[in-house]
């Protein structure tokens, strides 16, 4: 990659949040997607430097190790809360480290092959690599909103991991009373200002790539969005309340 190419792609991304008709349509030109990728992948690792030290993942684990011991077992000892804390901490860096790693191409390539089999199944005939393309340049949203969680990262530390949802107020999760049920925050959470701009994002690239007009886009990416928030987020946190309630 030459520095003029990449200076062209950082164009491209700026272009894309500032100027999508234009951005989006230079992007899937020019078909394009690993500066976007390692845009998003930077951000991610830099938000997991800051915010993973701050996070204080040893709230809960003497209950969640004694929850895992059953009801009959005796009290934990020092020593096991300890090893429960330790683990607890362990666990947590790991999964905050290898999230900001992985998950900035597993969610643009989960996005982008999911767009591409939802407009092929409405009838058009996108690309694979633009749709990639559209993919990496339409969730930069999402990654700007973690960028700026932290400034609220290092006013709060230290955090418990429940807390990282509500740093930064942008969906309508942060109107809910607090007691409300956890169906009620999953859905309220997916109605996000961040998560709006990228679908409109998404809208306006996925036109471009299967050729389709903006509104017949908008409905393919209604119903891809609205499933996902069904499956991915509701589904599992009612499944776990029910098991919860039936304990």
């Amino acid at each position: 990659m030459t520095r003029t190419e990449l200076s062209e792609d950082g164009a491209v991304l700026l272009a894309t949040l500032t100027a999508p008709g234009r951005g989006l349509a230079t992007a899937v030109a020019r078909n394009r997607l690993l500066t976007a990728l390692l845009a998003a992948t930077l951000a991610s690792i830099l938000v997991a430097l800051v915010t993973v030290p701050r996070i204080d993942f040893t709230r809960g684990a003497a209950a969640a190790a004694a929850a895992a011991a059953g009801p009959e077992a005796a009290a934990l000892t020092p020593h096991q809360l300890e090893e429960a804390e330790l683990q607890a901490a362990k666990v947590g860096a790991i999964g905050g480290y290898a999230g900001a790693g992985f998950g900035p191409v597993l969610a643009i390539l989960g996005t982008g092959l999911a767009c591409w089999l939802a407009f092929k199944v409405a009838g058009t005939r996108p690309g694979l690599k633009a749709s990639l393309a559209v993919s990496a340049h339409a969730l930069l949203p999402l990654f700007l909103a973690r960028l700026l969680t932290l400034p609220a990262v290092l006013l709060r530390a230290p955090l418990a991991p429940a807390d990282l949802p509500g740093l930064l107020p942008s969906s309508l999760a942060a109107l809910l009373p607090t007691g409300s049920s956890p169906v009620l925050l999953a859905a309220a959470s997916s109605l996000d200002l961040f998560t709006a701009w990228a679908l409109v994002l998404l809208v306006v690239g996925m036109a471009q790539v299967a050729g389709a007009s903006r509104r017949r886009a908008a409905v393919v990416m209604a119903v891809l969005w609205l499933a996902q928030i069904a499956f991915l987020k509701i589904a599992p946190v009612a499944l776990a309340a029910g098991m919860k309630g039936g304990a």
